[in-house]
């Protein structure tokens, strides 16, 4: 079906496509070291980058000159354009660092021997497509030191792309894209994925680049300005070219520790306390406003990180899903809020979870015969949680419910024939036990009629061992 070169660079296409948020160090690392230089390179690469971007103009002898400038005095002091001047000429000027400028060649036979080593190459041409050859000069390097699964070309020159596109289908081509009005059907017939500016980067252009089966890069000077990565964290961007390749991989490390899944549900927010809503769900994000209880919203994604579930309710807006419940099990679930409860007895598991989602998390354990009351409510896989006295989680089933201070009911029959007989009966408890399954108690309660101020919560570890501080912090 291929040749085995173009069934290697296919391979290549599809790992790095799939993989999600790439880091490509622009011109290497320059902020650490000198731009486009082999300890520039070296040093993006240990800082994690996968790919390092480099740019190529050619000489007055037909060699493809690695820099950015066409001018080399901002790199090297001497105010010479390099199409105007031959490579042998060229390699002698010392960078500030003290190496010189390289050639296409001496960078593949530099890394040649490295394969985790990979490079974007951008084809500097000008307005008139010139020069004509630099693409079947940089195909041929390609070819010679065998860097076909190895190099990604882009370019802001669209016939640049198509001519690699004739010369070498199978590397992969990308536009770059400064202005949105350069996105038209006839890139999209060349190119492989965009490379855009993140200042035209919206959550539906990428959408909309996706669903035509284009790749999504963006490009930023990237100050390290912590507000600007708190946003496109969150964007579904398959990779970033930028001066700070370190920062970039600590953010692709935070996005591919979690599990994200797309939702569609509405979901209301069953718990006594308001909760913070987040830019994203990483450490040290901003918060951007709260939720109030009682507040109904609409969940677009689920994201799984660091034994916490986020719920994202609108365009980088994060909630922890604590006490959120699908609207579907509100009605049965609401009128469990605020109740007291106690646990059942006999052989019940009585210990409580830090989060519903994490079976590792210990919070303690309940005492059997002592008050406590539900301060928030969830539904996770089918099974109904309660949080008790805003401290952790615990199954609703292993709890038998109050109806008031003085009575207590090990199944819902029971509640629902003393509410029935009071006239306290709300028609939504009626099919409660559909979706709540508890299994009667052996063993009878004795009916409480005192409430602790503090109800007893025995500590298994070490995370909330301080009573007095338990007792100070409690809400009631």
């Amino acid at each position: 079906m291929f040749k085995k070169s173009a069934l290697t660079a296919l391979i290549s296409i599809i790992l790095l496509f799939n993989s999600g948020f790439t880091v490509i160090g622009h011109r290497g690392n320059p902020m650490k070291v000198p731009e486009e230089t082999f300890a520039s390179i070296n040093s993006a690469f240990d800082d994690g980058a996968q790919w390092v971007e480099l740019d190529i103009h050619e000489s007055n002898d037909n060699q493809l000159i690695i820099s950015h400038d066409r001018n080399l005095d901002r790199v090297t002091g001497q105010n010479w354009i390099v199409s105007q001047h031959s490579a042998s000429q060229l390699t002698q000027l010392k960078q500030s660092n003290g190496e010189n400028i390289y050639t296409i060649d001496q960078l593949f036979a530099q890394y040649q021997n490295q394969p985790n080593t990979k490079f974007l190459i951008e084809t500097k041409k000008t307005k008139h497509n010139n020069p004509k050859n630099m693409e079947a000069l940089l195909v041929a390097a390609i070819n010679k030191y065998y860097m076909q699964s190895r190099v990604m070309v882009h370019s802001f020159s669209l016939d640049s792309l198509e001519n690699m596109k004739a010369l070498a289908p199978q590397i992969p081509r990308i536009f770059i894209a400064g202005s949105l009005k350069r996105l038209t059907f006839e890139v999209f017939q060349t190119s492989n994925a965009v490379n855009v500016s993140s200042a035209l980067l919206t959550p539906r252009l990428i959408d909309q680049l996706h669903a035509i089966g284009q790749k999504v890069f963006v490009w930023d000077e990237m100050t390290e300005n912590p507000k600007q990565w708190n946003w496109l964290i969150n964007l579904p961007i398959d990779g970033i070219v930028t001066n700070f390749p370190e920062r970039a991989v600590y953010y692709q490390q935070l996005k591919k520790n979690t599990n994200q899944s797309n939702t569609n549900f509405m979901a209301t927010l069953l718990n006594n306390q308001s909760q913070p809503i987040w830019e994203n769900p990483y450490p040290n994000s901003p918060q951007r406003g709260q939720l109030e209880p009682n507040s109904t919203v609409h969940i677009q994604k689920e994201i799984d990180w660091e034994d916490q579930t986020y719920f994202q309710i609108d365009t980088n807006r994060f909630i922890a899903a604590n006490g959120l419940v699908q609207s579907l099990f509100t009605p049965n679930l609401a009128p469990f809020l605020n109740q007291q409860v106690v646990v059942k007895n006999g052989p019940t598991n009585r210990n409580l979870r830090l989060d519903p989602n994490n079976f590792a998390s210990q919070q303690g354990s309940l005492v059997p015969n002592q008050v406590y009351w539900i301060t928030a409510l969830q539904n996770v896989n089918g099974q109904n949680w309660a949080q008790i006295n805003y401290r952790g989680w615990i199954q609703l089933q292993n709890l038998l419910v109050s109806h008031s201070s003085a009575h207590y009911y090990d199944n819902f029959e029971q509640y629902n024939n003393y509410a029935a007989n009071t006239d306290k009966k709300a028609d939504h408890l009626v099919d409660i036990n559909e979706q709540i399954t508890l299994k009667p108690s052996p063993v009878r309660l004795q009916i409480q009629t005192n409430v602790s101020q503090l109800p007893a919560i025995t500590y298994t570890c070490g995370i909330a061992s301080n009573l007095n501080q338990l007792k100070n912090n409690a809400a009631w």
